[in-house]
């Protein structure tokens, strides 16, 4: 076989049948003109039909170009929406590892393994919604759909109504806010109010009651202090690299003496786990207690990473946009 015939023939194995006559005949067609005008200016017959061969390519892209067939997985008619729909899905991923997390947690797992199984299946969601959507709009991209069978046309009325490059908005304002004033609810509430009495009719707390001769108003502060910082952030308007880091001292302030109080047995309340679990036989209070506290060291942790990671990702974004937007 000539380098001609190995040509075609590679090209032709990943077309139909039907289609290899006729495309069979148009190409050697094809490659036989271009040879022959190589060889009228001057070129040898060997190295014109090389030459002629090595410009038309991988005979494999060749074909899928004659076929129609893109050469891609996710082309650029479905990118956007491939990409949206994966950034909605995507907060399912934590949201399974956390449900994961307490139920370990209820059953008796330790802090660690707690933490493994909760990343773990996170990461294991996050990749069978990557995997699947991928598949989905490939099979669509592959079976000629176009995106007008079953999304809408882009019209003007889907323009934001303002840019927010870097800005804090109302709607995370109030989130943050209100959760940690529920915190602090929560925190003061806890000692007067529990389903668990001593001998003398005394509401047995959650957290150790010593804690209030000094961590627990100063924790308390320190949350009061984020609130205030929330407001202050969403009247500024926008994430800046000093809001960043007060946003990390804020955070430092609260996380460390959580987990030092917490690593060391000293947050919850040993009386409240023994009245809670005084009747269960595989497992006594101190125990359940350590459960509890390696449970909430992960939480502290997890966090107080993320809200930090967020302020200085958010902080330092807007300035290599606009640079970048400088430079165009």
């Amino acid at each position: 076989m000539t380098l001609t015939d190995r040509y075609i023939a590679a090209a032709l194995r990943s077309l139909p049948a039907d289609k290899h006559q006729d495309i069979g005949r148009e190409l050697r067609g094809s490659i036989a003109d271009a040879v022959d005008a190589r060889i009228a200016a001057g070129e040898s017959p060997v190295d014109a039909e090389a030459a002629v061969l090595t410009d038309l390519g991988d005979p494999d892209r060749l074909a899928a170009g004659l076929a129609g067939r893109p050469m891609y997985l996710i082309g650029p008619e479905f990118f956007l929406d491939w990409w949206r729909l994966l950034k909605a899905l995507l907060w399912i991923a934590p949201l399974v590892g956390a449900i994961l997390l307490v139920v370990d947690l209820i059953g008796g797992s330790t802090g660690v393994e707690v933490l493994v199984t909760g990343l773990s299946s996170t990461v294991e969601v996050a990749l069978q919604i990557v995997f699947w959507v991928t598949v989905v709009f490939a099979v669509l991209e592959r079976n000629g759909t176009r995106r007008k069978d079953f999304a809408a046309e882009w019209t003007v009325d889907q323009l934001p109504q303002s840019v927010t490059n870097g800005r804090v908005s109302l709607g995370d304002t109030v989130f943050s806010v209100g959760m940690l004033v529920f915190l602090i609810v929560v925190f003061i509430a806890q000692r007067t109010s529990s389903s668990f009495e001593d001998s003398e009719g005394v509401p047995i707390p959650f957290i150790a009651p010593d804690l209030w001769n000094f961590w627990m108003p100063v924790l308390l502060a320190v949350l009061a202090l984020e609130a205030v910082f929330e407001i202050v952030k969403y009247t500024v308007r926008r994430r800046t690299v000093l809001l960043a880091g007060v946003d990390t001292v804020l955070n430092l302030l609260l996380a460390i003496p959580l987990v030092w109080l917490l690593t060391s047995d000293r947050f919850l309340n040993p009386a409240f786990f023994d009245a809670v679990f005084s009747g269960v036989t595989f497992a006594g209070g101190p125990e359940q207690m350590a459960r509890f506290s390696q449970g909430i060291l992960v939480v502290v942790v997890v966090v107080a990473a993320w809200s930090i990671g967020e302020a200085w990702f958010k902080a330092l974004r807007p300035l290599s946009r606009s640079s970048a937007a400088v430079s165009l």
